[in-house]
């Protein structure tokens, strides 16, 4: 039995290591529709990718960048549905009364943000700035996970218990 307390301990460990470091991914929203300036906002058809891992368990950040002229944001899913976009477009809700989880119309100038994702379905926006000619675009996105401190703290305490178990001289019952 003792074997397994080490083993169980030991990939605890290797848990934590690999929780610290994080992983990352590279994906893009492809032809996210612009309006014409100041006509409305557009809505991409694909979300943004969704993790089933809850939130207290990892942290998840989100960098987004483009090359177009537009204006780029992040909405929920309801707030797509609340604005009915037709064909990817929606003039039923504009850039300000839009409500922007992340982005909006202040990223113009910037060409790039970072968001801390947070847990539903979420989708890429894009408006016209007022030079613009674009009539679509792609946002190039980059997922960066990694275990919560949470997360570390329930693995560090599962692997220094399974620690102990193995070690019954150490015990102090």
């Amino acid at each position: 039995m003792r074997r397994v307390f080490l083993i169980l301990s030991g990939l605890c460990a290797l848990g934590m290591i690999g929780g610290l470091i994080g992983f990352e991914f590279d994906d893009t929203a492809e032809d996210v529709p612009v309006p014409p300036p100041g006509t409305g906002v557009g809505f991409s058809d694909e979300p943004l990718e969704d993790s089933g891992v809850p939130a207290w368990l990892i942290d998840v950040e989100a960098e987004l960048s483009w090359d177009a002229d537009v204006w780029v944001g992040i909405v929920t899913e309801a707030e797509k549905d609340r604005c009915a976009p037709d064909g990817g477009l929606s003039t039923s809700c504009g850039p300000s009364t839009t409500k922007f989880v992340a982005g909006g119309p202040d990223t113009d100038d910037v060409k790039s943000f970072t968001w801390a994702v947070e847990s539903g379905t979420h989708y890429p926006t894009a408006g016209q700035s007022f030079t613009g000619t674009e009539s679509s675009f792609d946002v190039n996105y980059t997922i960066h996970v990694q275990m919560s401190w949470t997360g570390l703290l329930i693995l560090g305490i599962l692997g220094s218990g399974f620690l102990v178990l193995s070690f019954p001289q150490f015990r102090f019952w």
